[in-house]
């Protein structure tokens, strides 16, 4: 009887949503963002380890694992729409990264809202990414 109870529990547990936890604590908008202590924990969670932009996937031949990720991002051309840039730095409202990231569907003109199939960054989060580009998206 108290084993199906451990497994209820046990399942229960794998369900928690751990992304909201930053450097600033759960929840928190980190106001100076910085992208390997900040943005790269998000990233790699949500888009790399068992997401869409591992190694092995690259889906539109984007890698966000630690070690590549800033240079796949910063002042670099989309595979999904010609003209824009992943990350301009100092210009966050127009990251083709941030846009893919938000909730408005006209500004990614049809694309599926990212992370695709495992449901939208918390604010806090976006807000961190855009508060790291807004700094001028240094890799520190």
């Amino acid at each position: 009887m108290k084993r199906p109870r451990f497994l209820l529990l046990l399942a229960a547990v794998a369900c928690v949503d751990y992304d909201g936890v930053t450097s600033s604590g759960p929840g928190a908008e980190v106001t100076d963002a910085r992208f390997l202590r900040d943005v790269v924990p998000i990233i790699e969670r949500r888009c790399a380890i068992g997401g869409c932009h591992s190694v092995l996937t690259q889906q539109a031949g984007l890698v966000l694992v630690p070690d590549v990720a800033f240079g796949a991002v910063v002042n670099q051309a989309s595979r999904l729409r010609e003209g824009e840039v992943l990350v301009r730095p100092g210009d966050a409202a127009n990251s083709w990264l941030v846009i893919m990231l938000g909730s408005d569907p006209a500004r990614r003109r049809g694309l599926a809202r990212m992370p695709l199939g495992s449901g939208a960054l918390p604010d806090h989060q976006v807000r961190t990414i855009m508060n790291w580009i807004n700094r001028g998206a240094p890799e520190d």
